[in-house]
């Protein structure tokens, strides 16, 4: 208690300061932001988490990318023509884009890009996402049945780029955005080899920023690019990136100076709301507690359904959390996707697995009369950052208080591991989190197809995967109305019948910002941070 104490008086000695001040002035035009995850992957194949589409969204551009609106803007393509069948479309490219190598951007690069996407050597776990736009062949390619040269994309000239889809996407421009679609020079790749990605000198940037240093599990740092087309559009002259996993920590660094854009949580959330630099920001991700369904006890839904009803929700978010975060009885997060009848998806669906410790209970004694047992330990898998670490301590009581016979064991891991061991199926319960690469309630659906490689709770129904494969190819393609009554049966299974998941809260984050910032752009779906036309003020 006496430890706390002095912490508050410190950062109320802070705010103080920064309330008087109006934050402390930048040394120079570099924007310095702290992080409290690790950078896992400069390689937009291998890479799933926000913090690196970000990041490799500052140094590679698309065809497409988002404006402040999260709308789709041609980025690398100037336009395109589309057939009336909505089947092919031909992106015409410019012809000034250039890597910072001197080599031009051409259509070759897309490509090379897209076969390496699906190409089963490479094992993304998001060569999904390319059957998810629908691109010819590619669900088949990346299961080997045909090869790279079927995928529909072809380099008609240096710069027209033609792409064939199976089936007409309405989001298709907005995915042309997703880091997934970007280029990549097939010469510079194939020359670094397994070296790709590993290393600021391993990379090649046609956007606005390029690494220059990348010191891991540390900091890292992007300059801007001069041979970026649109190099006179960008204000900033780099972004220093810091990782800090103590929240406190990094608002003491906020105050001193050091640090332009800060997360927040816990309990200096509070010191800092009447604050000029304080910043609430809405954010798509969703966050859920996976139970690991090849875990013989996790079969049983019933103890499922006592996990996911024991945890006070409401308690974490606003208690624990204080972020901004807001309570989930869902896996679809509210404001991602607008219907045929023009309301948010969430606003005419059913919501499930809401906290009832009563419940709970009686759901608990049943599944240890079906499992055989009197008690049970299970292992929660979290990532070693400070909200994580809190909530993953917040479920523990909970589950152990709500569940009574039940031990939660704890494992913290640098968010890399944890998902490694998540994708390995080596855990027991795990603390995810999914954003949305798109605007349609398939981003989050899609996840629990079987098979799917993010498909972390291992969760496989027949009945479900009929339903999807319905939804995203099936007869419900050409009929709006019945894909989106299509798509609350489908969560219905997920979460109301089966329990395949607990989710947790959306979530919600605070930051401060230094207010002589402008021109961030923020997004709940795709890339988090755009930069391109940040700027700092004298």
């Amino acid at each position: 208690m006496k430890k706390l104490r002095v912490l508050t008086f410190i950062f109320c000695c802070a705010v103080t300061l920064v309330a008087c001040s109006g934050g402390e002035e930048s040394s120079s035009n570099v924007l310095r932001v702290a992080k409290d995850v690790e950078l896992a992957s400069m390689d937009q194949h291998i890479a799933t988490d926000g913090l690196s589409f970000e990041v490799i969204a500052a140094t590679i551009e698309g065809l497409y990318t988002l404006d402040a609106a999260g709308s789709a803007v041609p980025a690398i393509a100037t336009g395109y023509d589309l057939s009336e069948d909505g089947l092919t479309y031909t992106f015409h490219l410019r012809e000034d884009a250039a890597w910072d190598n001197g080599t031009p951007v051409t259509a070759n690069d897309f490509v090379y890009a897209w076969r390496r996407l699906v190409d089963p050597a490479t094992a993304s776990e998001y060569a999904f996402i390319m059957d998810v736009a629908a691109v010819k062949n590619a669900a088949a390619i990346n299961a080997g049945e045909k090869p790279l040269e079927d995928l529909g994309v072809k380099a008609v000239d240096d710069y027209t780029l033609e792409v064939s889809l199976e089936l007409p996407v309405p989001f298709f421009l907005q995915l042309m955005a997703f880091p997934s679609f970007l280029p990549l020079n097939e010469a510079f790749v194939t020359e670094q080899g397994s070296n790709y990605a590993q290393s600021p000198e391993s990379l090649l940037a046609n956007g606005p920023f390029k690494m220059t240093e990348w010191i891991q599990g540390n900091s890292f740092k992007v300059e801007k690019n001069d041979s970026y087309y649109a190099k006179d559009d960008v204000q900033l002259d780099g972004i220093e990136y810091k990782i800090m996993k103590d929240a406190q920590t990094a608002a003491l660094e906020f105050e001193s100076g050091n640090l332009d854009i800060v997360r927040l949580t816990g309990e200096i959330v509070d010191l800092y709301k009447d604050n000029e630099a304080f910043n609430l920001i809405h954010e798509g991700y969703l966050w859920y507690m996976s139970p690991n369904h090849e875990v013989t006890e996790l079969q049983n839904v019933n103890l499922r359904r006592a996990l996911a009803l024991a945890v006070n929700k409401e308690q974490l978010t606003d208690t624990v959390l204080n972020d901004g975060s807001t309570v989930a009885d869902f896996i679809v997060p509210v404001s991602l996707a607008t219907g045929p009848d023009a309301k948010d998806f969430r606003e005419t669906s059913d919501t499930y697995l809401a906290y009832d410790a009563a419940k709970a209970g009686e759901y608990w004694e049943v599944a240890k009369a079906e499992l055989g047992i009197d008690s049970l330990t299970l292992e929660l898998l979290f990532e070693d950052t400070d909200s994580s670490k809190k909530c993953a301590e917040f479920i523990q009581s909970e589950l152990q208080t709500n569940l009574p016979g039940l031990t939660i064991e704890l494992k913290s891991q640098p968010k890399k591991q944890r998902l490694e061991l998540m994708r390995t199926g080596d855990y027991e319960l795990g603390l995810t989190r999914w954003g949305p690469d798109y605007a349609d309630p398939t981003t989050y659906l899609d996840l629990f197809i079987t098979g799917v490689t993010n498909n972390y709770p291992n969760y496989s129904s027949e009945a479900y995967d009929t339903l999807m494969e319905r939804i995203d190819k099936g007869d419900l393609v050409y009929d709006v109305e019945a894909r989106w009554e299509a798509m609350k049966e489908a969560e219905a299974i997920l979460l109301g019948e089966d329990a395949a998941l607990a989710p947790l809260y959306q979530q919600g984050n605070t930051y401060l910002i230094n207010p002589k910032l402008k021109g961030v752009e923020t997004h709940s779906v795709g890339v988090p941070f755009i930069y391109r036309n940040a700027s700092i003020e004298d």
